[in-house]
């Protein structure tokens, strides 16, 4: 792994906190690759997102990591936030949710 290059703390619960670090991108044999750790306090969870570019392999990693921790027991249980609120100020895959689109 490349070195840590941004991190963001949550708070869960009222005294616990999960760690999500991001390493610095770095070229790979085809694609940029973007390493990140969620640190959680009985686990942590590494893995990596791929893209064209420095940009997009972090990118896709933000959206990674976001979708990770919203499909979490924790934030299921409404425990996980971020500077006091639900929204954990990461850019998500999915499109906003517009009460005027019906499926």
């Amino acid at each position: 792994m490349t070195e840590t290059f941004i991190e963001r703390h949550f708070e869960l619960g009222e005294a616990a906190k999960v760690v999500a670090r991001f390493f610095r991108p770095f070229r790979g044999d085809l694609d940029f690759c973007c390493a990140y750790e969620i640190i959680w306090p009985d686990r942590t969870r590494s893995f990596q997102a791929y893209g064209i570019d420095e940009v997009q392999a972090l990118t896709l990693a933000l959206m990674m990591v976001h979708a990770e921790l919203l499909c979490s027991p924790e934030a299921k249980r409404g425990e996980l936030r971020w500077l006091g609120s639900g929204d954990l100020g990461l850019p998500s895959a999915l499109p906003p949710s517009d009460p005027s689109i019906q499926s």
